[in-house]
């Protein structure tokens, strides 16, 4: 496996979890910079690289990776100085790849897993989404992915875009939801902690089956009368009883009587 040079624009937590997989996969992390210089400060002195204030980044640089907000990605690109024949590539789900403005050595390497501070990710679990402008670009974003992910997969702008509203329904709007688990258990004086094995559970069940196999409750069975109590008891929150009517209604939807 060949190894390269590579340049981070950003510290956050893609950035620290990608700068510290590609370093222990051999990669050499060249330098830090982003918008906060503490955060790049101290990702730079954990993967031994060079800490920059600007946008420049050193002679040697093969790749560099922009792991900013997505509003943050076509500003950056346009703003950064490199050398002659660096690949830039960024990792956001929604940004298209022409955002970059650039005709070559352009990509797009999009992992698809939440980060967290503090607790990074095992990324050799993790697909890795990549697109570039030209052939060479694309071969060298494969060959990181492959050094450090479950493997790779070539995907252009419209269907990442589609694929990071289906990671948005599968963790932001399932977070959401145990968010709102939590608020009713409290609600009624019961610790939220206590549902901690059944969000365990359910997702083992779901990577078990698969989500559709795995679904169960009263929607499913279509229970008009455990869901029309359910309801009443949310009557100290209009908009968790309308949450409740309209995904009841969509699993009602979903399962017909005799699918499940």
């Amino acid at each position: 496996m060949a190894a390269f040079n590579i340049s981070f624009v950003g510290a956050g937590n893609v950035a620290e979890s990608l700068a510290r997989g590609l370093a222990a996969a051999g990669h050499r992390i060249v330098s830090v910079t982003s918008r906060n210089g503490e955060n790049a400060r101290v990702l730079a002195a954990a993967a031994g690289a060079e800490w920059r204030p600007d946008l420049s980044v050193p002679a040697e640089c093969e790749v560099v990776i922009i792991s900013v907000t997505d509003s943050a990605v076509a500003g950056v690109a346009a703003s950064l100085v490199v050398p002659e024949g660096t690949i830039i590539a960024h990792t956001a789900g929604s940004v298209p790849l022409d955002a970059l403005g650039r005709k070559s050595g352009a990509g797009v390497f999009y992992p698809l897993q939440t980060f967290t501070k503090g607790f990074p990710p095992d990324l050799r679990k993790v697909p890795f989404f990549i697109e570039a402008t030209d052939s060479r670009t694309l071969q060298i974003l494969r060959e990181l992915g492959e050094s450090i992910g479950t493997g790779v997969w070539e995907c252009d702008s419209v269907a990442r875009k589609q694929l990071h509203v289906a990671a948005v329904f599968t963790n932001n709007f399932s977070n959401y939801m145990m968010t709102v688990g939590d608020s009713v258990a409290a609600s009624a004086g019961i610790d939220a902690k206590l549902l901690r094995p059944l969000m365990e559970e359910t997702v083992r069940k779901a990577l078990r089956t698969g989500p559709e196999a795995a679904q169960t409750g009263p929607a499913v069975r279509h229970d008009t009368g455990t869901m029309e109590s359910h309801i009443d008891l949310l009557s100290f929150s209009p908009q968790y009883q309308k949450l409740y009517r309209l995904v009841s209604k969509m699993i009602s939807g979903h399962y017909r009587k005799g699918k499940k």
